[in-house]
Formats: structure tokens, sequence, C-alpha cells
């Protein structure tokens, strides 16, 4: 059977899609008040050095080997089954909170009157669909869906920037309560939220048609994503202040809503709405398409479509049972998830994988050389 391939853009525009997902939504880096872009920056440096560790990851353990594989390789076969199991089962949880950020998301700035269930139902469909289709359909789709989203925030950020309540002032003073809030904000939060979340694309370096392309060119799309949402923190503070835009939990629709240029480009919070949930679409599916064909490979499951059914399903239920409550979701979001959770799957595991991986490397060198001499 013919293994299907993606591009390296295709790729690379899954990523850009993915880390914008839900941050492009909520108030990221807020924690920071006034200093909230420079807290984005910060931790986009570090997502890309997380990038370049990924990467390294996936080549050390041999490119083309499954996640699975990779983990199998360093921790030996039972111990990295079991990871691989706790890998895919925890995208399963990302892509269950992810679907309830965006249930809540439209809930409250659309379909007010709209169950949040129907909504999480409505959308989980769409991605069963996207996963029946596969990673080519993922790909390009994503593609095309990344220069549009890029050209409407285009669209967006020189609006803003017209208008009369925009203030650059609102910025100042820069550091005025010091670097402690900004380390805060970046540490755990933003460097795991969205950026630590990249270690899903180890499930996607597989597909890829050049590697090393996609090696030498990819951590652009970390740059791309980290630099538009700091333009988008900029944006919120420099409009909203920053007094203000915390107090609000979708603060970028409320300074999309006060858009008027010209007096003809206006209302975009609706244009927006659309744009904003396809990428929160192309981001579930990411997680769930991972998910799906890893346990599938894990249960020796010959078709991967049967695992679509009973994976969504568990999506479904888990983000209709336990994530009901948006405040209780973003706390256990935003202060638990990603220090008790996130560092161990995004951090801990991958370096210590890594470290296995590269003293494995060393020792068979040594070993032939023993040989040879």
């Amino acid at each position: 059977m013919e293994i299907k391939r993606i591009g390296s853009l295709e790729l690379a525009s899954m990523i850009i899609l993915f880390q914008l997902g839900s941050s492009i939504v909520l108030g990221m880096g807020m924690e920071a008040k006034k200093d909230a872009w420079i807290a984005i920056g910060i931790s986009t440096l570090i997502g890309i050095a997380i990038h370049f560790c990924y990467v390294a990851l996936y080549r050390t353990g041999g490119a083309g080997k499954t996640f699975t594989s990779i983990l199998q390789e360093a921790f030996s076969r039972p111990l990295g089954i079991f990871f691989a199991g706790l890998y895919y089962l925890y995208f399963l949880y990302l892509a269950a909170r992810v679907t309830a950020d965006f249930a809540f998301f439209i809930n409250e700035v659309l379909l007010w009157s709209v169950s949040a269930w129907v909504i999480k139902l409505s959308i989980l469909l769409l991605v069963a669909y996207v996963c029946f289709l596969g990673i080519e359909t993922l790909g390009r789709s994503s593609e095309a869906l990344s220069f549009m989203t890029i050209a409407f925030l285009i669209l967006v950020i020189v609006s803003i920037f017209f208008l009369e309540d925009f203030h650059l002032n609102n910025l100042r003073p820069i550091l005025e309560n010091g670097y402690t809030p900004i380390l805060k904000a970046v540490f755990p939060t933003l460097i795991t939220f969205p950026f630590g979340e990249v270690i899903v694309f180890l499930c996607y370096y597989q597909y890829l048609k050049s590697f090393s392309s996609f090696q030498k060119h990819g951590w652009l799309a970390v740059l791309i994503s980290g630099s538009i949402l700091m333009l988008i923190a900029i944006l919120n503070v420099g409009f909203l202040t920053a007094e203000l835009a915390k107090f609000f939990i979708f603060p970028f629709m409320k300074t999309i809503e006060h858009i008027n240029f010209l007096n003809f480009i206006r209302h975009l919070e609706l244009l927006a709405v659309l744009i904003f949930t396809i990428g929160g679409l192309i981001k579930i599916s990411i997680f769930s398409f991972a998910g799906i064909q890893g346990l599938a490979g894990i249960f020796k499951v010959k078709k991967d479509q049967k695992m679509i059914l009973p994976f969504l399903l568990t999506v479904y239920i888990i983000s209709v049972v336990f994530m009901n409550n948006f405040i209780i979701h973003l706390f256990i979001g935003l202060k638990i998830v990603p220090l008790y959770i996130h560092l161990f799957f995004q951090l801990f595991i991958p370096i210590v994988c890594l470290i296995l991986l590269v003293l494995k490397l060393l020792w068979r060198k040594r070993k032939r050389l023993m040989h040879t001499t």
C-alpha cells in the first residue's frame, strides 16, 4: 500500500494553524499585563528551541519511524509502548480541551441560545470527516486555510492600528513591575501552551516527503505563529489597556468588534468567529489524527478508520461531562495542566528519550569501532 505524504509547506501550515488555534482567542500572557508581548516573544524563542529538540529526537530515533517506534527504541519495547499509550491518551485529552474551548467561544460570541453539547457534537463530526479523509487532505486544507487566516489577521492588524482609541502608550512603561510577572507568564503556561504542544508533530514527521527540507526551515512556522500572537497582545493592550483586557474572556474579539476603517471595513467579528473556529477545527483534527493513528498501531487495528468513532466518542464524552464550566475549565487548563501534565509530556519525557537515544547511538558506534580494531 502506498504511504501518503505531505510537503514541508503543508506541515508548516499545520503548525501555524495549530499554534494559533485556541491561543488566538484567549488572552495569552496577560499575567504580565503591559509586558504580555514580551512574555510571548520570549516564549516564542523558547518554542523554537523546543521545536529543534523534537526534530533532533526524531532524527536520532530514526527518520521514517513512528512515534511509538522511537519511544520503544529509547525505553525498550514494553516501557516504550506504555509511554506511547500515555501520549495518545494525552492527545485525546487535549483534543477534548480544545473542543470545549471552541464550544464555549462559539456559545459566547455567536450562538448564545444553542447548547454547548450540540456545538461540541457538530465540531467533532467535522473532525471525524477530516480524519477519515486522511493526512493529505489535512495537509492541503491547512495550507489553504493558513494563508486565508494570515491574510485576515493582516487586515485586522492594519485596521486596528488606524483606530483612534489605539495607543502604543498603553504599553508603557515597559517592565513596570520588573521581570517577575513576565517569568511567571512564560513558565510554565506560555512555553507549554501553545509552543510545547508541537510534541504532537512527532507523529507527523514520518509523513514528510523531505524531512531534511523541513528540518532546515520548519522553525519559521513557530516564529510566524509566535510573532502573530505577540502582535495580538500588543493590539489588545494598545486598544483595551492591560487593566481592561484581563477582564475579558476573549479580549481579541472585543478589540475586533470596534474596527471601523473608513466606515467601510466593519463588523469583522462574524468573519473572525468563522476563521478562528476553522483554526480550532484543524488543531482538534491534528490531536485526533495523531491519537487515532497511534492507538490503531498499538492495538494492531488494520484499518485506522475503525478507531475514529471510539476515539472521538471518548473525546465528546470527556468534553461534555467534565468540561461544562468555562471558569473551572480555564483554571485547570492554564494553571494546573501546564505544571503537572504538560511539562511531563512536553519536556521531561522527550529530553530523557533524547538522552537515552544519544547514549545508545554512541554505544553502538563504540562497539563498531572495537570490532573494526
